[in-house]
């Protein structure tokens, strides 16, 4: 069974679930494009937007100094961060479906086999 979990329009992001692989499409990061087999995912992790409140508070702080007037918040973005023995792949969310997201990191992460050492 093929399913197709579609996290954004523009630019495109959606991956392709098969039995034993799924398929990245990626307009903003073509790098991330292509064909992976659940087997080969270490690990799945999602990482919501947050502020970064360490840069925020220093940004802050060097704008009280020099008057510059261009201190705030910064904030981390959303992002799927996929380990694999070979790399590191991390897809960023930016308008995407944040509730999509969950559920198909729980997928990816389900249908990672797992080994019984006996």
């Amino acid at each position: 069974m093929i399913e197709t979990v579609e996290l954004r329009n523009k630019p495109e992001l959606k991956f392709i679930l098969n039995t034993d692989e799924f398929d990245i499409v990626d307009s903003s990061e073509p790098k991330n494009n292509g064909t992976y087999s659940y087997a080969e995912i270490k690990s799945a992790e999602l990482n919501a937007k947050r502020t970064n409140w360490l840069i925020s508070i220093l940004s802050i702080i060097v704008d009280f100094l020099t008057g510059s007037g261009n201190g705030g918040k910064f904030k981390t973005k959303a992002n799927l961060i996929l380990k694999t023995e070979n790399r590191n792949l991390k897809i960023w969310l930016n308008d995407a479906d944040y509730g999509k997201a969950e559920n198909l990191t729980e997928l990816i992460k389900s249908k990672k086999p797992t080994h019984n050492n006996v």
